[in-house]
């Protein structure tokens, strides 16, 4: 996916970022293989950036435990970036509640961090590319469908002004809808959540899902004016373990210099 964007600077031009998301680990329990594929696949095309847009777990922080070897083997030039779901906070299982989500987003968060992932929970980085500056913001998708909500917005974008470039990971596309698409200060807005429903049918100039009675913004790229959403449909599977018609993806999108490049 090339996204072009108006007055980008040509230092920019051409910058990757891989995105994956809703991995529900616990889904490949017995396919560790087929995720390690992925992840070499991933790491073949040696993207500027990597991020992952939440729901590594469906209930609880020990489905992460078998994996933090594999998670730990991606590589991109600029780093590997990550937000929580709202799966993430363990609002889904008996053991937490909203009480005490933020007790099993620290335990994802410490296992991210095990395995070489820079988790932004509400919070922002800033990357240096040359002279000029990337920034990533992370917000904590909370709740259950469809009472989604969201952490702090305004003070995880605190210190992202002077940024050339700003990008915002974001679980859930609705968020985009509700506040991100009005703002003039995040260039790109990255989500995932909606599984495309995991049925469904997507050919070029043409899709149709049932995730479009939740979500009206639920696959591929959305917006325009140099703000724009891509929403991924997701690695892994919740309740059946199937896609029908509906295949998981990987993201790769290029930066580009639209009219008006610097």
């Amino acid at each position: 996916m090339e996204i072009e964007y108006d007055g980008l600077p040509a230092t920019l031009d051409g910058l990757t970022i891989a995105q994956i998301s809703d991995l529900h680990l616990k889904s490949f329990i017995r396919h560790q293989d087929k995720l390690v594929q992925v992840f070499d696949s991933i790491n073949s095309y040696k993207p500027d950036i990597i991020v992952n847009t939440g729901d590594f777990v469906t209930c609880l922080w020990n489905e992460m435990e078998p994996f933090t070897g594999i998670l730990g083997s991606l590589q991109a030039r600029y780093g590997v970036y990550a937000i929580p779901g709202n799966h993430d906070t363990g609002l889904y299982s008996n053991a937490y509640n909203r009480e005490n989500c933020d007790e099993h987003l620290d335990i994802i968060r410490k296992m991210l961090e095990h395995s070489y992932h820079t988790c932004l929970n509400d919070t922002s980085i800033l990357i240096s590319i040359d002279s000029l500056t990337v920034s990533l913001t992370g917000i904590v998708t909370y709740g259950m469908v469809p009472d989604l909500y969201y952490g702090d917005t305004e003070g995880a974008l605190k210190g992202t002004d002077s940024a050339d470039f700003n990008i915002l990971l974001t679980h859930d596309p609705n968020h985009w809808l509700r506040e991100i698409q009005y703002k003039d200060d995040i260039e790109l807005t990255l989500s995932g959540h909606t599984h495309g429903m995991q049925i469904g049918i997507v050919l070029p100039g043409f899709q149709v899902s049932p995730a479009s009675l939740l979500y009206p913004a639920w696959n591929g790229l959305y917006g325009g004016n140099n703000n724009f959403l891509y929403v991924n449909r997701g690695l892994g599977t919740i309740g059946v373990p199937a896609r029908i018609g509906m295949s998981p993806e990987i993201t790769l999108i290029r930066i580009r210099a639209g009219a008006g490049g610097k």
